[in-house]
């Protein structure tokens, strides 16, 4: 008997040691936390899950039957046997997990589960009664157990429950989670100083899954320190901060918690990432699979609802690389807000619009279509131009095909327009400010196609012999200059020799276009629109 009393107190004061440790931990984390937390909250929305803990869980301890609930010491069993023999008690299962039954001898009942335990106990009492008696075994209450509930919780403690009971009713019975500092994400429980469980709270407020776990007195419940969040209001069936683990999380992940509104077709990110502030305007369906950081702010919205764009800006800025203008914003009001860098070229700013692009592919593919038709529908006069034109049509539906892969930048040239900085702005626009150039390339037909150092006392002429040359399919009539500003400046051969003064400027493009080989005027008519149409939309040269 003294030994017994003297194990109970080691195991007593090695239980309060552990707890005084735990506590010390937590309150230390929380303090150097404290700070972190509050800068990620968002004031006005709550956190997600932050509502479960009320009392709901501590005030209703589980009691109903659950059938994978294994028997342990101390649960109480009530037995009932009927028949020959008559027998009814309630039976303690003892520290060797038996249970003692008159005439039958010790049941070892450790270990079985609750939904078992009638045809096990059965059994065993057939084994002495082979007939005439009959038994129910039920389990009247589970074993009393001591769990400690502590890190981020509201009141770190050891609390009194049965080893059936969830997590939740001794979170709540800790005052639940603290919304500022714990997680939803991270829990543990913890036996002899070792995880056994990790618990993720989202998966029971989403689809109600819980593990099925049996305290034991001493077991830890520990909740770990808030994670990355993310916060998404506007068109959604509730506004919150969700919770993520690692360094980031997608947008569709996020909404698999928070359900959109049905209306909602539009998001607006705004977010920092290595350091610099991003904002972003993108249709729900394209937005599902974007990288969302620690503190990102997102806004779902209906087309109904838009009054804001988003403009990307690139090349040489200093700042964030999209900006956030009211619906309506100017160019103007968009370059106001610009810091530009000091080898900037501000006279050569670049305007790029979805909007712009899908015409300049429509019209393309326009053109293509009724070359197309040229080709197929004419009808030769004699088995030998029937010939040529099996060879020529190949020959240009393959450049068809190849034509149709260009893909138009949708530049809007505001170059020389004193009007431009008035322009509206689209949401999806971009800018892209260039450094101030050097160099001019020399593209296409050519031997070898490279950037030389700009020099204005040279001619064109010469800088097409710096690059090898014409090649053989060039077209040397007539040669086509792409401004760094969008603007271009058609040169026919007579001034291939001059000195052309500000027609060519650093950063230009010498497109060399490539010879048409057709005896159909009408073909070489259309295969030249296109290649100009293609030059200028793309700043490419196709061969043909």
């Amino acid at each position: 008997m003294t030994a017994r009393k003297v194990r109970s107190y080691r195991l007593a004061l090695v239980l309060l040691a552990f707890f005084i440790c735990s506590q010390a931990m937590a309150l230390e984390t929380q303090l150097l936390d404290n700070k972190k937390a509050s800068e990620l909250s968002q004031p006005g929305v709550p956190v997600f899950g932050q509502s479960l803990f009320r009392g709901a869980f501590k005030d209703q301890p589980f009691s109903g039957f659950n059938p994978d609930y294994r028997i342990t010491v101390g649960d109480q069993i009530t037995l009932q046997l009927w028949g020959a023999y008559s027998f009814n008690a309630t039976l303690p299962v003892d520290p060797q997990g038996n249970i003692f039954v008159p005439e039958v001898g010790p049941i070892h009942v450790g270990g079985v589960k609750n939904g078992a335990l009638n045809d096990f106990v059965l059994r065993y009492v057939k084994r002495v009664f082979k007939k005439n008696v009959q038994a129910y075994a039920n389990l009247e209450a589970s074993q009393p157990v001591k769990v400690f509930v502590t890190g981020y919780v509201n009141n770190p403690g050891l609390y009194n429950g049965f080893s059936s009971d969830s997590i939740l009713y001794y979170l709540d019975s800790a005052g639940g989670i603290d919304p500022e500092s714990g997680s939803f994400v991270d829990i543990t429980v913890m036996r002899g100083g070792k995880p056994i469980q990790k618990i993720n709270l989202y998966n029971f407020l989403v689809q109600g899954v819980m593990p099925s776990l049996q305290l034991r007195s001493g077991d830890v419940v520990v909740v770990g320190s808030r994670k990355g969040s993310v916060t998404i209001e506007g068109a959604v069936q509730q506004a919150a901060q969700m919770e993520f683990i690692g360094p980031y999380t997608q947008l569709g992940e996020v909404l698999l918690v928070t359900k959109p509104d049905p209306q909602a077709n539009f998001t607006r990110i705004t977010q920092v990432v290595d350091g610099l502030r991003q904002a972003s305007y993108l249709p729900l369906t394209e937005a599902m699979t974007m990288r969302l950081y620690p503190g990102a702010q997102v806004e779902l919205v209906r087309d109904n609802d838009i009054k804001s764009i988003s403009i990307r800006v690139s090349g040489e800025l200093d700042g964030p690389a999209t900006y956030v203008m009211p619906y309506g914003a100017t160019l103007n009001e968009l370059m106001m807000q610009l810091n530009f860098r000091e080898n900037a070229d501000q006279s050569a700013v670049q305007l790029y619009r979805k909007s712009v692009a899908e015409k300049q592919r429509a019209a393309l593919d326009r053109s293509l279509d009724a070359l197309q038709m040229e080709v197929l529908t004419r009808q030769p006069n004699t088995d030998l131009e029937k010939a040529a034109q099996k060879d020529n049509a190949a020959m240009i539906q393959k450049f068809i095909e190849q034509a149709r892969k260009a893909e138009p930048r949708g530049q809007i040239v505001i170059a020389n327009s004193p009007n431009a900085v008035e322009m509206l702005l689209e949401d999806g626009d971009e800018l892209v400010v260039p450094l101030k150039p050097s160099t001019v390339s020399v593209v296409g037909e050519v031997i070898f196609p490279t950037s030389l150092i700009y020099n204005k006392k040279r001619t064109l002429e010469e800088y097409i012999e710096l690059a090898g040359g014409f090649a053989n399919n060039a077209n040397q009539e007539e040669l086509i200059i792409l401004h760094l500003d969008g603007t271009i400046s058609r040169i026919e051969d007579k001034d291939f020799d001059n000195r052309l003064g500000d027609r060519l400027r650093p950063g230009d493009e010498i497109m060399v276009m490539p010879k048409i080989h057709s005896s159909e005027l009408q073909v070489t008519k259309d295969i030249t629109e296109i290649l100009y149409r293609i030059a200028v939309g793309t700043a490419a040269v196709l061969s043909f």
